[in-house]
């Protein structure tokens, strides 16, 4: 194991992967530190019965040719490996409610996804070209979201101040069009009271551009990523937690391990959860500013998420090109607040992609909110790599009537599926903290709040002068945010024009 690198990256998630490949291609000698088994972080699978699960990625936007996410994973070198399906164009998502026999469908490409939905709202065709246009406006306030290099950031934050939820009843008055246009906002944790349009129209326009599931799981992207990375001289060092950073004046030396192994570097960039800056530092000498880190310690956390996977018996249930999104009423927008007294009181559900028939699942997924603290009797054990299981019957016996309890709500939607289910499998958000390294096992990490915006944007530059910052808490999540925010990172080691100009001409 070679102890001197260029730069160190620490976590293996998509930002930290790309930050790697980036700079390992422009000639920098770098090293990345995994602390789990298996790299990806939100891009993990995993494998119950022989069948594929992802643990956060479960579609993707942005991958028809000529869109961005496309343009992205073509410079990356992975475009070509992955093996996608594209899916229903006239309903990649659909959104149900309780005591609503209708579905309402989002199709594909703007024009469509206006024409659709227009169709089952047909007052309301006028609002949703105008709300089209409104998401696709304050996309372009972010330039790398289209790739628009020549174009400047804002030089103020309005476009960063506007409520999701009041933008959209502005632009219609009905209220049912109002909860279906946020009717999947689990998709980033959306509340009334905080979440900003910019978020909601970033995550919905990327789908509706185009939609793909990843056929076998989202971890093909890491792998594929990985040897890439391999290709271009990189190193990942899986098993090998950071402890803290040894100093040398002002700069970071060397990343200590928590097995006692150093490594010296020259510049260190993190994607763990920016929470983990206070033990990597351990601020006795003020290098990071007390209210820096009491800011980070103290930013409100987007809910935590409960995952139930059901195995399948054999071509029994037919595999679902979309995703369903269920709303118990049409109060989308308090989803995370009603869930303690009416759970679940949203969740999302699907059918995983293999390679296997083309025409039934193997599995079933579905997710919904859960709040930390019904696991926080079990928050003192942690799942390692020697210990699978370490939090006892009582937990077991939790996930169990928990998975129960939203399968009575799958039935309702999905009776196909009674009789027809081996096994289940269930994730709390202690597994999201002890795998993906939320402190909360928030999938989503800081909460974005239309009120202080400003309070969750952290730079990518920390006052540490060769400590940098990426991931889905510098910038958005979701596939595209994190992509975006390690290019991001990167910029500073590599010439921004020649970089960005790079990626456009990549073929």
């Amino acid at each position: 194991m070679e102890t001197t690198y260029d730069i160190i990256i620490i976590g293996s998630g998509l930002s930290g992967l790309i930050c790697a490949y980036i700079l390992s291609k422009e000639g920098y000698k770098v090293a990345v530190l995994e602390k789990n088994k298996q790299v990806g972080g939100c891009l993990q699978t995993f494998v119950r019965d022989r069948r594929i699960f992802d643990v956060g990625v479960h579609y993707i936007g942005g991958l028809e040719e000529g869109q961005s996410l496309d343009q992205y994973f073509k410079y990356l070198g992975i475009r070509d490996t992955l093996k996608l399906q594209r899916m229903d164009m006239d309903a990649f998502d659909t959104i149900g409610f309780e005591e609503d026999d209708t579905t309402y469908k989002m199709a594909q490409g703007h024009e469509r996804f206006v024409d659709s939905l227009s169709q089952q709202f047909p007052k309301e065709h006028h609002a949703l070209k105008k709300y089209s246009q409104a998401i696709q406006d304050i996309c372009h306030k972010f330039p790398l979201y289209f790739l628009e290099t020549n174009k400047a950031y804002p030089d103020t934050y309005k476009h960063l101040e506007i409520n999701a939820q009041a933008e959209i009843a502005s632009i219609t008055s009905d209220p049912k069009l109002q909860a279906v246009l946020g009717g999947n906002n689990i998709l980033y944790a959306g509340r009334g009271s905080a979440t900003p349009f910019y978020l909601h129209a970033m995550v919905l326009n990327s789908y509706i551009e185009s939609s793909w599931r990843c056929v076998d799981g989202g971890s093909q992207i890491a792998r594929s990523l990985v040897k890439q990375l391999r290709k271009e001289g990189g190193t990942i060092f899986k098993q090998k937690e950071v402890d803290e950073f040894v100093f040398d004046g002002a700069n970071i030396k060397a990343v200590q391990l928590t097995t006692g192994e150093k490594l010296t570097c020259k510049h260190v960039i993190s994607s763990a959860h920016p929470q983990q800056l206070s033990r990597f530092v351990r601020n006795e000498s003020g290098r990071l500013r007390k209210a820096y880190l009491n800011r980070i310690q103290g930013t409100k956390a987007t809910s935590a998420i409960f995952s139930a996977h059901y195995t399948l018996k054999p071509n029994t249930v037919k595999y679902i090109n979309s995703n369903y999104y269920h709303n118990k009423t049409d109060d989308v927008w308090n989803t995370i607040e009603n869930n303690h007294k009416n759970w679940p009181s949203t969740y999302l559900a699907l059918t995983p992609k293999t390679s296997g028939s083309p025409i039934y699942a193997d599995s079933f997924s579905a997710m919904c909110y859960m709040d930390y603290d019904e696991v926080k009797d079990w928050g003192n054990s942690f799942n390692t790599v020697s210990n699978e299981s370490p939090r006892g019957a009582s937990y077991e016996a939790f996930k169990e009537e928990k998975a129960s309890l939203l399968l009575d709500q799958l039935y309702k939607r999905f009776p196909e599926l009674k009789g027809n289910i081996v096994n289940s499998y269930a994730s709390t958000p202690l597994s999201f903290r002890d795998y993906i390294g939320c402190p909360t096992g928030s999938l989503y990490g800081f909460e974005r709040n239309y009120q202080d915006p400003m309070r969750t944007a952290l730079a990518v530059q920390t006052r540490i002068p060769n400590l940098r910052l990426t991931g889905q808490n510098v910038n958005i999540h979701g596939i595209l945010g994190v992509t975006v925010s390690a290019v991001l990172a990167c910029i500073g080691f590599v010439d921004r024009e020649k970089l960005l100009t790079d990626i456009i001409s990549a073929t």
